[in-house]
């Protein structure tokens, strides 16, 4: 088998090869270096033109997904061309809590945030109805009743069981560098 593909390739390299020295009815030969270099020169400008009309497509694209999400937040529509920065207003009241909003606060000195919009990255708010449910009692927690992290019990019994397992690495790690050193 290994000897059937040599010879296979083999013969494929000689009728390449071949292409370079035999003649077409015309007195050409069927390939040349030059007839390579201009049909892989049409083929780079084909693929130079269908990837930047591509990557115009997807921009343009992304641009009206953008005025569509931010339309829908906002409720207002947006204008074409948004390339002027939005304007917010951010303050902190007295217990130190910064708040941001697009009108200033009449009671406390508002500082202007200028903010670019191709700097804005949305996200997706998650679904957080679960953590307002109350656990069952058929659930399984990871630490059994009475064990606290904040036990010093506890956090010895973990570094305790840490090097227990660490041991047990090791030793199994010597086992298998044993078996492949034979």
């Amino acid at each position: 088998m290994k000897y059937f593909t040599y010879l296979a390739i083999s013969i494929m390299a000689i009728a390449v090869i071949s292409l370079f020295y035999l003649k077409k009815p015309d007195g050409q030969t069927w390939l040349s270096a030059s007839s390579i270099s201009s049909e892989s020169q049409q083929i780079k400008e084909k693929m130079v033109a269908l990837s930047s009309n591509t990557l115009d497509q997807a921009v343009q694209g992304v641009k009206q997904a953008g005025d569509k999400i931010a339309s829908s937040i906002s409720d207002e529509p947006m204008p074409a061309s948004t390339t002027s920065s939005s304007k917010i207003f951010k303050w902190q009241d007295e217990t130190g809590q910064w708040h941001f909003s697009d009108t200033p606060n009449p009671h406390a000195k508002s500082i202007e945030v200028k903010l670019d919009p191709k700097d804005i990255t949305v996200i997706a708010a998650e679904d957080t109805s679960i953590l307002n449910t109350s656990p069952s009692t058929n659930t399984m927690s990871a630490a059994p009743e009475g064990i606290s992290i904040l036990n010093p019990e506890s956090v010895k019994k973990l570094f305790n069981d840490a090097e227990n397992v660490k041991d047990k690495l090791e030793k199994r790690n010597k086992e298998i560098n044993n078996l492949s050193a034979l």
